[in-house]
Protein backbone atom coordinates (compact mmCIF):
# COMPACT_ATOMS: atom_id res chain seq x y z
CA UNK A 1 0.00 0.00 0.00
CA UNK A 2 1.46 3.37 -1.04
CA UNK A 3 1.62 6.46 1.17
CA UNK A 4 -1.11 8.04 -0.94
CA UNK A 5 -3.37 5.01 -0.44
CA UNK A 6 -2.76 5.17 3.30
CA UNK A 7 -3.61 8.88 3.33
CA UNK A 8 -6.85 8.25 1.40
CA UNK A 9 -7.77 5.38 3.73
CA UNK A 10 -7.02 7.55 6.77
CA UNK A 11 -9.21 10.36 5.41
CA UNK A 12 -12.09 7.93 4.76
CA UNK A 13 -11.84 6.54 8.30
CA UNK A 14 -11.63 10.08 9.69
CA UNK A 15 -14.77 11.15 7.82
CA UNK A 16 -16.57 7.99 8.90
CA UNK A 17 -15.72 8.58 12.56
CA UNK A 18 -16.92 12.18 12.32
CA UNK A 19 -20.29 11.23 10.80
CA UNK A 20 -21.07 8.46 13.30
CA UNK A 21 -23.00 9.17 16.49
CA UNK A 22 -21.18 8.61 19.77
CA UNK A 23 -20.30 10.01 23.18
CA UNK A 24 -19.54 13.43 21.70
CA UNK A 25 -23.12 13.64 20.46
CA UNK A 26 -24.46 12.69 23.90
CA UNK A 27 -22.34 15.45 25.40
CA UNK A 28 -23.67 17.95 22.85
CA UNK A 29 -27.24 16.90 23.65
CA UNK A 30 -26.54 17.60 27.33
CA UNK A 31 -25.19 21.01 26.27
CA UNK A 32 -28.47 21.84 24.53
CA UNK A 33 -30.31 20.85 27.72
CA UNK A 34 -28.13 23.23 29.74
CA UNK A 35 -28.64 26.08 27.26
CA UNK A 36 -32.38 25.44 26.94
CA UNK A 37 -32.85 25.69 30.71
CA UNK A 38 -30.54 28.71 30.76
CA UNK A 39 -33.08 30.74 28.77
CA UNK A 40 -35.50 30.54 31.72
CA UNK A 41 -32.73 31.17 34.27
CA UNK A 42 -31.50 34.28 32.43
CA UNK A 43 -35.04 35.58 31.91
CA UNK A 44 -35.63 35.35 35.68
CA UNK A 45 -32.28 36.87 36.67
CA UNK A 46 -32.66 39.83 34.30
CA UNK A 47 -35.78 40.91 36.16
CA UNK A 48 -33.43 42.01 38.98
CA UNK A 49 -30.11 42.52 37.20
CA UNK A 50 -29.16 44.92 34.41
CA UNK A 51 -28.03 42.92 31.34
CA UNK A 52 -24.43 44.17 31.40
CA UNK A 53 -24.14 43.77 35.17
CA UNK A 54 -25.40 40.21 34.73
CA UNK A 55 -22.72 39.59 32.08
CA UNK A 56 -19.95 40.98 34.28
CA UNK A 57 -20.91 38.78 37.24
CA UNK A 58 -21.54 35.71 35.09
CA UNK A 59 -18.20 35.81 33.27
CA UNK A 60 -16.20 36.78 36.34
CA UNK A 61 -17.47 33.62 38.06
CA UNK A 62 -16.92 31.53 34.92
CA UNK A 63 -13.35 32.82 34.49
CA UNK A 64 -12.52 32.05 38.11
CA UNK A 65 -13.80 28.48 37.83
CA UNK A 66 -12.05 28.00 34.48
CA UNK A 67 -8.78 29.13 36.07
CA UNK A 68 -9.23 26.74 39.01
CA UNK A 69 -10.27 23.84 36.73
CA UNK A 70 -7.30 24.34 34.39
CA UNK A 71 -4.91 24.40 37.35
CA UNK A 72 -6.36 21.39 39.16
CA UNK A 73 -7.16 19.15 36.19
CA UNK A 74 -4.42 20.06 33.73
CA UNK A 75 -1.73 21.64 35.87
CA UNK A 76 -2.09 24.87 33.90
CA UNK A 77 -3.33 26.13 30.56
CA UNK A 78 -0.80 24.06 28.55
CA UNK A 79 -1.03 26.44 25.60
CA UNK A 80 2.32 28.06 24.70
CA UNK A 81 2.53 31.81 25.18
CA UNK A 82 3.32 32.24 21.48
CA UNK A 83 -0.29 31.21 20.80
CA UNK A 84 -1.85 33.53 23.38
CA UNK A 85 -2.27 36.37 20.88
CA UNK A 86 -4.51 34.19 18.68
CA UNK A 87 -6.35 32.82 21.71
CA UNK A 88 -6.95 36.32 23.07
CA UNK A 89 -8.34 37.53 19.74
CA UNK A 90 -10.71 34.56 19.56
CA UNK A 91 -11.77 35.22 23.16
CA UNK A 92 -12.50 38.87 22.40
CA UNK A 93 -14.64 37.90 19.40
CA UNK A 94 -16.47 35.13 21.26
CA UNK A 95 -16.95 36.93 24.58
CA UNK A 96 -16.19 40.66 24.60
CA UNK A 97 -18.05 41.39 21.36
CA UNK A 98 -20.53 38.53 21.09
CA UNK A 99 -21.99 38.61 24.61
CA UNK A 100 -23.00 42.33 24.76
CA UNK A 101 -24.45 42.11 21.24
CA UNK A 102 -26.47 39.04 22.15
CA UNK A 103 -27.82 40.13 25.54
CA UNK A 104 -28.65 43.69 24.41
CA UNK A 105 -30.25 42.31 21.27
CA UNK A 106 -32.33 39.91 23.35
CA UNK A 107 -33.43 42.83 25.54
CA UNK A 108 -34.67 44.77 22.47
CA UNK A 109 -36.26 42.00 20.42
CA UNK A 110 -38.48 38.99 21.04
CA UNK A 111 -37.03 35.67 22.15
CA UNK A 112 -38.72 34.19 19.06
CA UNK A 113 -36.80 36.54 16.75
CA UNK A 114 -33.60 35.62 18.59
CA UNK A 115 -34.25 31.89 18.12
CA UNK A 116 -34.72 32.32 14.38
CA UNK A 117 -31.55 34.36 13.96
CA UNK A 118 -29.45 32.01 16.09
CA UNK A 119 -30.62 29.15 13.88
CA UNK A 120 -28.45 30.62 11.10
CA UNK A 121 -25.26 29.85 13.08
CA UNK A 122 -24.51 26.54 11.27
CA UNK A 123 -24.97 28.23 7.88
CA UNK A 124 -22.61 31.05 8.88
CA UNK A 125 -20.01 28.51 10.00
CA UNK A 126 -20.24 26.56 6.74
CA UNK A 127 -19.93 29.75 4.68
CA UNK A 128 -16.91 30.98 6.66
CA UNK A 129 -15.27 27.56 6.37
CA UNK A 130 -15.89 27.68 2.63
CA UNK A 131 -14.00 30.98 2.38
CA UNK A 132 -11.37 30.46 5.09
CA UNK A 133 -10.51 26.76 4.88
CA UNK A 134 -11.87 25.95 1.40
CA UNK A 135 -14.18 23.32 2.92
CA UNK A 136 -17.52 22.44 1.35
CA UNK A 137 -20.45 20.98 3.26
CA UNK A 138 -22.15 18.19 1.30
CA UNK A 139 -25.68 18.94 -0.06
CA UNK A 140 -27.05 16.57 2.57
CA UNK A 141 -25.64 18.91 5.23
CA UNK A 142 -27.18 22.02 3.69
CA UNK A 143 -30.51 20.19 3.52
CA UNK A 144 -30.22 19.38 7.23
CA UNK A 145 -29.41 23.01 8.10
CA UNK A 146 -32.38 24.22 6.07
CA UNK A 147 -34.69 21.63 7.61
CA UNK A 148 -33.59 22.61 11.10
CA UNK A 149 -34.28 26.28 10.34
CA UNK A 150 -37.77 25.38 9.07
CA UNK A 151 -38.44 23.48 12.31
CA UNK A 152 -37.45 26.48 14.41
CA UNK A 153 -39.62 28.74 12.22
CA UNK A 154 -42.60 26.44 12.84
CA UNK A 155 -42.06 26.64 16.61
CA UNK A 156 -41.53 30.41 16.56
CA UNK A 157 -44.49 31.30 14.35
CA UNK A 158 -46.77 28.96 16.28
CA UNK A 159 -46.35 31.35 19.21
CA UNK A 160 -47.54 34.29 17.13
CA UNK A 161 -45.19 36.79 18.78
CA UNK A 162 -42.71 37.52 15.98
CA UNK A 163 -42.40 41.28 15.56
CA UNK A 164 -40.90 43.74 13.07
CA UNK A 165 -41.08 46.86 15.26
CA UNK A 166 -38.22 49.35 14.93
CA UNK A 167 -36.74 48.60 18.37
CA UNK A 168 -36.98 44.89 17.68
CA UNK A 169 -35.25 45.34 14.32
CA UNK A 170 -32.30 46.99 16.08
CA UNK A 171 -32.25 44.07 18.49
CA UNK A 172 -32.35 41.66 15.54
CA UNK A 173 -29.30 43.39 14.05
CA UNK A 174 -27.45 43.05 17.36
CA UNK A 175 -28.32 39.33 17.58
CA UNK A 176 -27.31 38.80 13.94
CA UNK A 177 -23.95 40.48 14.62
CA UNK A 178 -23.54 38.29 17.70
CA UNK A 179 -24.36 35.17 15.68
CA UNK A 180 -21.67 36.07 13.16
CA UNK A 181 -19.17 36.57 16.01
CA UNK A 182 -20.00 33.15 17.48
CA UNK A 183 -19.57 31.55 14.06
CA UNK A 184 -16.17 33.25 13.67
CA UNK A 185 -15.20 32.05 17.15
CA UNK A 186 -16.09 28.47 16.20
CA UNK A 187 -14.21 28.53 12.88
CA UNK A 188 -11.07 30.19 14.26
CA UNK A 189 -11.06 27.81 17.24
CA UNK A 190 -10.90 24.69 15.08
CA UNK A 191 -7.17 24.79 14.13
CA UNK A 192 -6.05 25.37 17.74
CA UNK A 193 -8.36 22.64 19.04
CA UNK A 194 -6.50 20.14 16.84
CA UNK A 195 -3.52 20.62 19.15
CA UNK A 196 -4.79 21.83 22.52
CA UNK A 197 -7.43 20.53 24.94
CA UNK A 198 -10.97 21.84 25.00
CA UNK A 199 -10.60 22.76 28.69
CA UNK A 200 -7.42 24.77 28.19
CA UNK A 201 -8.75 26.56 25.13
CA UNK A 202 -12.15 27.31 26.70
CA UNK A 203 -10.49 28.60 29.87
CA UNK A 204 -8.04 30.94 28.15
CA UNK A 205 -10.48 32.34 25.60
CA UNK A 206 -13.03 33.04 28.33
CA UNK A 207 -10.49 34.72 30.61
CA UNK A 208 -9.02 36.82 27.81
CA UNK A 209 -12.50 37.78 26.63
CA UNK A 210 -13.70 38.62 30.14
CA UNK A 211 -10.97 41.16 30.94
CA UNK A 212 -12.07 43.79 28.37
CA UNK A 213 -15.70 42.83 29.00
CA UNK A 214 -15.32 43.97 32.61
CA UNK A 215 -14.17 47.38 31.37
CA UNK A 216 -17.22 47.68 29.09
CA UNK A 217 -19.62 46.64 31.83
CA UNK A 218 -18.06 48.70 34.67
CA UNK A 219 -20.71 51.51 34.54
CA UNK A 220 -23.56 48.96 34.72
CA UNK A 221 -21.89 47.19 37.64
CA UNK A 222 -21.49 50.50 39.50
CA UNK A 223 -25.15 51.46 38.92
CA UNK A 224 -26.59 48.06 39.81
CA UNK A 225 -28.63 47.85 43.01
CA UNK A 226 -27.00 44.71 44.35
CA UNK A 227 -29.13 44.75 47.49
CA UNK A 228 -32.21 44.08 45.36
CA UNK A 229 -30.79 40.85 43.95
CA UNK A 230 -32.54 37.83 45.49
CA UNK A 231 -31.00 34.47 46.40
CA UNK A 232 -32.89 32.93 43.47
CA UNK A 233 -31.33 35.33 40.95
CA UNK A 234 -27.90 34.86 42.51
CA UNK A 235 -28.24 31.08 42.12
CA UNK A 236 -29.41 31.68 38.56
CA UNK A 237 -26.22 33.62 37.79
CA UNK A 238 -24.19 30.80 39.34
CA UNK A 239 -25.98 28.20 37.18
CA UNK A 240 -25.52 30.33 34.08
CA UNK A 241 -21.79 30.77 34.80
CA UNK A 242 -20.88 27.22 35.82
CA UNK A 243 -23.10 25.24 33.46
CA UNK A 244 -24.04 27.47 30.52
CA UNK A 245 -20.49 28.83 30.26
CA UNK A 246 -17.90 26.52 31.87
CA UNK A 247 -19.45 23.12 31.13
CA UNK A 248 -21.19 24.08 27.88
CA UNK A 249 -18.16 25.86 26.38
CA UNK A 250 -15.95 22.85 27.07
CA UNK A 251 -18.49 20.59 25.36
CA UNK A 252 -18.94 23.01 22.43
CA UNK A 253 -15.19 23.18 21.79
CA UNK A 254 -14.91 19.42 22.26
CA UNK A 255 -17.55 19.05 19.56
CA UNK A 256 -15.61 21.33 17.19
CA UNK A 257 -12.49 19.34 17.96
CA UNK A 258 -14.05 15.94 17.24
CA UNK A 259 -16.82 16.39 14.66
CA UNK A 260 -16.25 19.89 13.25
CA UNK A 261 -17.88 23.30 13.67
CA UNK A 262 -20.88 22.89 11.36
CA UNK A 263 -21.97 19.56 12.84
CA UNK A 264 -21.50 20.92 16.35
CA UNK A 265 -23.45 24.10 15.62
CA UNK A 266 -26.50 22.23 14.33
CA UNK A 267 -27.00 20.90 17.88
CA UNK A 268 -27.56 24.45 19.12
CA UNK A 269 -30.80 24.46 17.11
CA UNK A 270 -32.20 21.99 19.63
CA UNK A 271 -31.97 24.68 22.32
CA UNK A 272 -35.36 26.27 21.42
CA UNK A 273 -36.94 22.81 21.68
CA UNK A 274 -35.56 22.37 25.21
CA UNK A 275 -36.56 25.93 26.08
CA UNK A 276 -40.10 25.28 24.82
CA UNK A 277 -40.46 22.10 26.89
CA UNK A 278 -38.95 23.82 29.94
CA UNK A 279 -41.34 26.77 29.53
CA UNK A 280 -44.24 24.31 29.42
CA UNK A 281 -43.10 22.70 32.67
CA UNK A 282 -41.90 25.72 34.66
CA UNK A 283 -43.79 28.68 33.15
CA UNK A 284 -47.08 26.92 32.30
CA UNK A 285 -46.80 27.84 28.60
CA UNK A 286 -48.82 25.73 26.19
CA UNK A 287 -47.25 22.91 24.19
CA UNK A 288 -49.09 22.93 20.86
CA UNK A 289 -49.16 20.41 18.03
CA UNK A 290 -47.21 22.83 15.82
CA UNK A 291 -44.42 23.04 18.39
CA UNK A 292 -44.19 19.25 18.50
CA UNK A 293 -44.09 19.09 14.69
CA UNK A 294 -41.38 21.80 14.66
CA UNK A 295 -39.32 19.80 17.14
CA UNK A 296 -39.57 16.66 14.99
CA UNK A 297 -38.47 18.65 11.92
CA UNK A 298 -35.46 20.00 13.85
CA UNK A 299 -34.45 16.47 14.90
CA UNK A 300 -34.71 15.35 11.27
CA UNK A 301 -32.54 18.27 10.17
CA UNK A 302 -30.03 17.41 12.89
CA UNK A 303 -29.74 13.86 11.55
CA UNK A 304 -29.06 14.96 7.97
CA UNK A 305 -26.55 17.67 8.94
CA UNK A 306 -24.82 15.50 11.54
CA UNK A 307 -24.19 12.67 9.08
CA UNK A 308 -23.10 14.92 6.17
CA UNK A 309 -19.50 14.94 4.97
CA UNK A 310 -17.19 17.95 4.76
CA UNK A 311 -15.19 18.07 1.54
CA UNK A 312 -11.83 19.85 1.36
CA UNK A 313 -10.92 21.44 -1.97
CA UNK A 314 -7.41 20.79 -3.28
CA UNK A 315 -4.95 23.68 -3.36
CA UNK A 316 -4.24 25.47 -6.66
Amino acid sequence: MTDQDRQVKSEILNQKSKTQFGLTDLALLSMTLIWGLNFIVVKTALSELAPLAFLALRFSIASLFFFIAARLLSGGFQIPRREWGKVALIGIVGTTIYQPLFINGLALTKASNTSLILATTPAFIVLIQRIWHKERFAPRGWFGIGLSFVGIAVIVFSGGDVTLESAALLGDIFVLGGTLCWALYSVFAAPLLKTYSSLAFSALTTIFGTLPLLVLTAPAVANQNWGAVSIGSALGVLYSALFAIVVAYIIWNLGIQRIGGARTAIYSNLTPVIATVASTIFLNESLTLLKIIGALIIFSGLYFARTAKVLVEPEG
